[in-house]
């Protein structure tokens, strides 16, 4: 409910009787105006006063009453110091008023003197051209000027002022005719109207205050208010307890008294800055905030945190996410290269961001597609939410349905008591993204369309139906063609997923791109050797450009590292020397290649035991089958008629990737 309001009107005895006559017709209909805002006032109080005693007999007692608007004339208002300038409304006399007080002049002279405060300028030579009187102005600053210009104004055959209250009487004693320039009550409703506004006003103000106070004290930084003559006027609990800024003894200090490190000048700049001092022989950050009424700065907000304080949230923050693993740290600037391929890839992927659909990426081995999901999910309205990525073919398919979608109490031998949140659950609001999609079950591959369409899914073990909102991106080996594909994966799953769908490069469909890439990586690992080396010379390039990188980036990180770690820095003037050793860490992987290529043929070499010959042989014919199935565990399986637990077993056995 709001506050009534107290509004006291202090004037001379002519004035108040206008007041008072305006005041009751006044306040009916503003109750009905303005009750929305003030249901209704306290009452108004009147004091009145002389020349003398501008403020009235209770001069003394008048600041230790509740006033919440006063309302007088400007030269009370000037006598009235400790108090609040914006509750006080001074009567102001417009145009209306103005014309008639001069015209009664006229009626008793063709001349007349104005005495008014110096705060009012008028243009009386506006009113002489229109009204035919001439008008001697003065105007006052200090309350003996009043007495003084009636004496001059009497002297210089003047017998007619105009003024207001205050110069009345005193026009009177000197035998002037005063005219009294507030006897239009439009003033009077005026000043009425100001003081209601200027209460709901204050009101409005005293709740943000009190909104501000609670949002500060609630706040675990240290918040400092700096008033625009840069003193401290406020300091929350936490400043008190962490940085011992106790109210009483820093109130009203200069801030630079307080924070030695933190100048006028960077007060000054109203701009959000930031700024490390030390204070009790601690670092501390200050983040400068300034405040605008309007276009002016009205001072400056400071909030301050211990730098201790910020390194301990954010290794806490950092532990939280490694130990969730549910971000996604890279963004299109981290995908490089120029060539056209590339660069229509990140085109598109871009305009995906901004979609909901699902995406499936298609890439070999080492072309990226985990790094452009995480670019699409940090350029997408789901940024600020989890990405959580999964590969489906680590997992078997018991243990991947309980992973994905979690389990409920007792759902199976040696589930948790407690039951288990799956990836799903974490991922809501975010992005799910299924890396080697195709090496999922085929029921689970059903669950994952249900998810897709129904955005819902069941616990394993439960029968509650839980909503979910998340975005799926998928991605799978390439290879493979269309054909392939679609048995791997439920035909209605693989166009549910394929509405959009990103074909990534090789390198070799990108080989202008390799002498960036190699140097890329170079500079993560050297960047005072990457200086060093760049820009590559034509053979080296041609060396490169030459490769098969059948492994695609993960391959030339490979090389760049081996030639990073073997490299003699002070052979590298010789171009030979660089050629050399580089075109000797790629021959490694290529020989090993070539090897692997004859045993995917069947040309074994029977050197030993029948067991020998036996366990080399299968390796040949899981390499060939590798090749055939394009790397995907399922249709190696299906091929070699084994099942998958088998196949990774055997895979193992052989150091098989």
């Amino acid at each position: 409910m709001s506050k009534k309001a107290n509004i006291t009107v202090i004037g001379f005895p002519k004035i108040l009787s206008s007041c008072q006559e305006v005041a009751e017709e006044y306040f009916s209909n503003a109750h009905f105006l303005y009750y929305q805002y003030i249901p209704e006032i306290s009452g108004v109080k009147y004091i009145s006063s002389s020349p003398d005693h501008p403020l009235g007999n209770r001069a003394k007692s008048f600041k230790r009453v509740n006033h919440d608007i006063i309302i007088v004339g400007v030269v009370t208002a000037k006598v009235m110091e400790g108090i609040n300038e914006n509750n006080v409304i001074p009567f102001r006399a417009g145009h209306k008023a103005l014309i008639k007080a001069f015209i009664k002049a006229k009626h008793i002279a063709d001349r007349a003197a104005f005495i008014c405060p110096i705060e009012e300028k008028h243009d009386v030579s506006f009113y002489e051209n229109l009204l035919g009187i001439s008008i001697d102005i003065y105007y006052a600053e200090h309350l003996s000027d009043y007495r003084r210009f009636c004496v001059d104004a009497k002297q210089k055959g003047h017998s007619v002022v105009i003024s207001g209250s205050y110069t009345f009487q005193i026009a009177k004693d000197y035998g002037l005719k005063p005219v009294f320039l507030f006897s239009d009550h439009d003033i009077f409703h005026d000043a009425y109207t100001r003081a209601l506004e200027t209460h709901r006003y204050n009101q409005s103000l005293e709740e943000k205050v009190a909104q501000l106070e609670i949002i500060s004290q609630n706040s675990e930084d240290s918040v400092i208010f700096v008033n625009r003559n840069n003193h401290i006027t406020f300091t929350n609990k936490v400043a008190e307890q962490k940085l011992q800024l106790h109210p009483g003894r820093i109130s009203g200090k200069h801030v630079a008294n307080v924070f030695s490190f933190i100048s006028a000048d960077m007060l000054d700049q109203k701009k959000n800055s930031e700024i490390i001092g030390s204070m009790n022989r601690e670092p501390i950050l200050v983040t400068i905030h300034p405040v605008f009424v309007g276009p002016n700065a009205v001072g400056n907000v400071l909030m301050a945190k211990k730098v201790n304080e910020i390194r301990a949230m954010d290794s806490r923050i950092r532990q939280k996410m490694r130990h969730k693993g549910f971000t996604a740290k890279y963004t299109f600037e981290d995908i490089l290269g120029d060539s056209p391929t590339l660069q229509q890839c990140k085109k598109d992927a871009e305009l995906y961001a901004a979609s909901e659909a699902p995406v499936l990426i298609y890439g070999a081995t080492g072309t990226g597609k985990e790094l452009f999901a995480q670019a699409i999910h940090n350029s997408s309205p789901r940024k600020r939410f989890p990405f959580v990525a999964i590969n489906c073919a680590t997992l078997p398919a018991e243990l991947m349905e309980s992973e994905l979608f979690g389990y409920v109490k007792g759902a199976f031998t040696g589930a948790s008591s407690a039951g288990k949140q799956g990836l799903v659950d974490q991922a809501h609001l975010g992005t799910l993204f299924f890396d080697e999609v195709d090496s999922l079950s085929t029921s689970l591959q059903a669950k994952l369309l249900r998810l897709l369409q129904e955005k819902e899914f069941i616990r394993v073990g439960g029968d509650e139906v839980i909503p979910v909102d998340i975005r799926i991106i998928a991605a799978c080996n390439k290879k493979q063609s269309e054909d392939q594909q679609k048995n791997l994966l439920r035909q209605d799953l693989f166009y549910r997923l394929s509405t959009l769908y990103l074909a990534l490069p090789d390198l070799l469909e990108r080989k202008s791109d390799i002498p960036l890439l190699f140097r890329h990586f170079l500079e993560e690992y050297d960047r005072a050797l990457a200086e060093m080396i760049f820009p590559l010379p034509d053979k080296v390039i041609s060396l490169l450009s030459g490769l098969s990188f059948q492994g695609n980036l993960r391959e030339l990180q490979s090389i760049v590292t081996r030639f990073a770690c073997l490299c003699d820095k002070s052979e590298l003037n010789n171009q030979d020397y660089l050629f050399e050793l580089i075109q000797s860490c790629c021959h490694a992987p290529v020989m090993q290649a070539e090897t692997e290529t004859h045993a995917h043929a069947g040309l074994v070499t029977f050197n030993g035991t029948l067991a020998e010959s036996v366990k080399e042989t299968e390796k040949a014919l899981l390499y060939q089958a590798q090749e055939n199935c394009g790397g995907s565990i399922q249709l190696m399986a299906k091929q070699l008629g084994v099942g998958r637990t088998t196949l990774w077993r055997k895979l193992k056995e052989h150091n098989i990737s």
